[in-house]
């Protein structure tokens, strides 16, 4: 009895166009270790080096910015004695009283002071002065003192103001965050300051 079936019908759970098991390349089902690192996420020596050279492009990118981040905080620094400077120079001739800008060079902060007569036993002395435009202050970002050298007092940081519109001439002495230094020049008479660029030695 023929049902019109060809044994070639029946393929037995393997696809039509397989090979034949024997004829399969043995070699071919060996796993070389680049196939076993590329399965588990590793990386290549030429992988590696392109991720190398990122990183060094980009830290020369950054760290010029971080050496103009640390100027910056120490201009502004200047700016903020600067301010303070002058005002005190003003309210001395005001108030007809001596002030003076002390400072802490190792905490990094300044602050007013003014002087005051005690009536009991006619003695004189200086307490701390407060004001919305000059009261106390700190250095920005790592900026810190270096120094402070005035010529009548080298080893008393403060700089003094009299009624007479009189300002000490002080060296006050800055480092920014990387290290670089820099001079506040402060000018008598004027009071006015300078900015230079290093350590610039009292004359």
């Amino acid at each position: 009895m023929n049902f019109g079936l060809r044994i070639s019908d029946f393929r037995f759970g393997v696809e039509a166009n397989a090979r034949p098991y024997r004829d399969r390349c043995f070699l071919c089902s060996i796993r070389t270790p680049q196939s076993v690192l590329r399965n588990h996420g590793g990386f290549t020596l030429i992988e590696l080096m392109i991720v190398i050279v990122i990183l060094g492009v980009m830290l020369s990118l950054i760290v010029p910015r971080l050496g103009e981040l640390g100027e910056a905080n120490l201009k502004r620094s200047a700016r903020h004695l600067t301010g303070m400077i002058r005002f005190l120079k003003d309210e001395s001739q005001a108030q007809k009283a001596v002030f003076r800008l002390r400072f802490d060079v190792h905490e990094g902060r300044f602050w007013t002071e003014v002087m005051s007569l005690q009536t009991t036993d006619q003695t004189v002395e200086f307490k701390r002065f407060s004001s919305e435009m000059g009261s106390e202050g700190s250095l920005s970002g790592q900026t810190t003192f270096r120094d402070v050298r005035v010529s009548s007092h080298p080893d008393d940081p403060y700089v003094q103001f009299t009624p007479d519109g009189w300002v000490e001439q002080a060296f006050i002495y800055l480092r920014d965050g990387s290290g670089r230094d820099f001079t506040l020049l402060v000018k008598p008479l004027t009071g006015n300051t300078e900015l230079r660029d290093g350590y610039v030695e009292e004359k």
